[in-house]
């Protein structure tokens, strides 16, 4: 049975209902729109080292269109156009390019602003620390539209970082770049960076870890006074096998430090030693394989042979060869030392 009453009532309420619908679909049409999804990016640039090897290691070389100077690998990096360095970006080579974005470390921020002011964008990512690192691995990937991909590099790092303690606790220099034919200029690496943080995991102690820097310059006194087990000369590029006999012999003017007395000094050179890039797997693995050599029967030594065993230098330019692996000098059969290479005895 129909009541006019009700009817009425709902007629009555009908142009409120409209009035109030009508204002919620234009509250809602007011409300503001979330930030447009960020396209992917296709026409990368990268001119430090490590984030060039990390945008390749994720799969990602089809889309760089530019690198820096100092790229190296994978090989296919040095057909690239090159674009200067962090003293020398080449802007106007950059800007020809059309980027679309640009993968920077923080001591590039400068040229990324350029490159911001001309529409070009850019992400800035650390490469300090392990955990930089690796961080930068996910951070790119994200970046870059291929997270699952930046996961599995990240799970690879992690695996291959594990701690693998050694049996003994080295005390270490980590001596880096120093010219050979001359023990000056001594840069060390200290606190806080990837290298101190490889040799931690591998159960060593960082003799400048109490350093206040993270690459000291270190004199000859700190260095007698500290006296380290290992020096390790790093090289960021393969040396001839006579540099770096060079490189092992200058440390005997320092015939008190522990490492010299004892023969423990070595030379680890290549592209990927001081690069804190997805290669420093290899990097850990090849200190570990040196230190373990060095250290074998170390309690065992307390009375090395003095250091006039030691080969003479060869002259520039006679037998000399590319090393392309990491040359430890190790101590050999009978107390001599001599350069080790990868495949040899």
């Amino acid at each position: 049975m129909c009541h006019p009453e009700g009817a009425q009532a709902r007629r009555r309420g009908s142009p409120l209902i409209c009035v109030l619908s009508t204002c919620l679909i234009l509250s809602a049409c007011q409300q503001p729109a979330g930030p447009p999804p960020t396209p992917v990016p296709r026409r990368i640039i990268a001119l430090t080292p490590s984030v060039e090897e990390t945008l390749f290691a994720l799969g990602l070389g089809e889309r760089v269109v530019g690198v820096g100077d100092y790229c190296r690998w994978p090989p296919e990096v040095r057909s690239l156009p090159q674009l200067g360095g962090l003293f020398n970006p080449n802007l106007e080579r950059i800007v020809a390019l059309k980027p679309d974005l640009g993968i920077f470390i923080p001591s590039e921020r400068d040229l990324a602003a350029k490159l911001g002011r001309l529409g070009i964008a850019s992400l800035i990512v650390r490469d300090e620390s392990l955990g930089d690192v690796e961080q930068s691995f996910l951070a790119i990937a994200r970046r870059c539209g291929v997270p699952a991909a930046g996961e599995r590099l990240a799970a690879r790092w992690r695996q291959d970082l594990a701690p693998r303690p050694l049996a003994w606790k080295p005390k270490v220099m980590l001596s880096i770049g120093r010219q050979s034919g001359r023990l000056a200029d001594l840069l060390a690496a200290g606190p806080g960076t990837f290298l101190d943080e490889l040799l931690v995991r591998l159960g060593g102690v960082n003799a400048f870890a109490d350093a206040p820097a993270r690459y000291p310059q270190v004199s000859l006194e700190e260095v007698v006074a500290r006296s380290p087990d290992v020096i390790l000369e790093l090289r960021a590029e393969p040396v001839p096998a006579d540099v770096a006999a060079a490189l092992v012999s200058d440390w005997r003017q320092l015939p008190q430090v522990r490492a010299v007395r004892d023969g423990r000094v070595a030379v680890l050179a290549g592209d990927y030693v001081v690069t804190p890039g997805p290669r420093l797997p290899r990097l850990y693995a090849e200190m570990r394989a040196v230190l373990e050599s060095v250290g074998r029967g170390a309690e065992k030594r307390p009375h090395p042979r003095p250091l006039s065993h030691l080969p003479p230098t060869p002259p520039p330019g006679e037998g000399r060869q590319e090393v392309r692996a990491p040359v430890p000098f190790s101590p050999l059969p009978g107390g001599r030392e001599g350069v080790w290479e990868r495949g040899r005895g």
